[in-house]
């Protein structure tokens, strides 16, 4: 074969076998690795088309807390939108030394596939109150965006306590009484340091906050209000995040037995609640007891206010 024509032959088999590969990616819906490539139009006049592949990204936002806040809810609902991919478990990346030492490369791997364009979210509750979260996350990211999602704080002390409660009944253990830990010693004043009650300062771990990143780049949630009219308040949080609104009020299914909302991704899917553990009755305290935290947590709320220059309905 003449030296031309095997040249043009070899040319013509490496064209051929280029565009299979193509027709395999565009066509193969069916696979289980279909959803992990976008095709997008070539940005200069010389540019055709170029192809990207879904991979384990860093965290663009991270829901930092406040635990017993409704930080489950919000993630699930937020999971709505399609331009967000959310971890679905707590990664807990930021404030245990162990998983730490894994290094970024271990945690990129525990976040979920997602295109560049997308919004990664992680959500692991206990970054609020952690002392060591607040740096670690401006060290890997200072453009980090941050959603908080607080709740009455006397209500999510009591909620806190209930998860306590019954993670030492199944494993066994004594189990306090309400008023025994949340006072010192058998006085009336509060047992700051309690950490259910400590979980409820919201100013002191705010502060921490705030020595590395500024509040804009903090989107605080009334949990109050999200747990009865949702959709205000993932429209604010789909602007702070600069996406459009997609998230639907069909999608945020009001369940009267359990007194909360579930979620669906459309019109004919399964309605998705969350768990037997959320929303379960909490642990019996009495108004006089729930009256004297109140005006003892006044002074940490007013203080909040002020820092955030909004006021909720505490």
């Amino acid at each position: 074969m003449p030296r031309c024509a095997l040249h043009l032959f070899i040319y013509l088999c490496v064209v051929l076998s280029i565009l299979a590969l193509v027709q395999i990616s565009l066509f193969s819906y069916g696979s289980p690795d279909a959803d992990r490539y976008e095709v997008h139009d070539g940005e200069k006049p010389n540019d055709s088309v170029h192809f990207e592949l879904k991979k384990h990204r860093l965290p663009k936002c991270l829901i930092i807390g406040a635990r017993k806040g409704g930080t489950r809810a919000l993630v699930d609902s937020l999971a709505l939108h399609p331009m967000i991919k959310a971890a679905r478990r707590e990664v807990h990346f930021f404030d245990r030394n162990d998983t730490f030492a894994r290094g970024i490369d271990w945690y990129k791997e525990q976040l979920p596939l997602s295109f560049a364009h997308e919004v990664t979210i992680e959500k692991t509750p206990a970054y609020f109150p952690s002392l060591i979260a607040p740096r670690r996350v401006y060290e890997m990211d200072p453009k980090m965006k941050i959603l908080l999602i607080l709740r009455e704080p006397v209500v999510r002390t009591i909620s806190d306590f209930t998860q306590v409660y019954y993670n030492r009944l199944e494993l066994d253990k004594s189990l306090p009484q309400f008023e025994d830990v949340i006072f010192q010693n058998g006085t009336n004043r509060l047992a700051t340091n309690y950490k259910p009650l400590r979980n409820s300062l919201y100013v002191i771990h705010l502060r921490n906050w705030l020595k590395y990143f500024p509040l804009s780049q903090i989107h605080v949630v009334d949990g109050d209000k999200f747990a009865m009219e949702p959709l205000p308040e993932l429209r604010a949080i789909e602007k702070f995040l600069g996406l459009p609104s997609q998230i639907e009020a069909a999608s945020l299914v009001w369940d009267p037995h359990k007194g909360f909302f579930c979620f669906r991704r459309s019109l004919g899917r399964a309605v998705h609640c969350l768990g037997d553990s959320k929303g379960r009755a909490h642990r019996p305290v009495s108004p006089a007891t729930r009256e004297k935290m109140r005006i003892q947590l006044l002074p940490y709320n007013s203080k909040l206010f002020e820092l955030l220059g909004r006021r909720f309905r505490w």
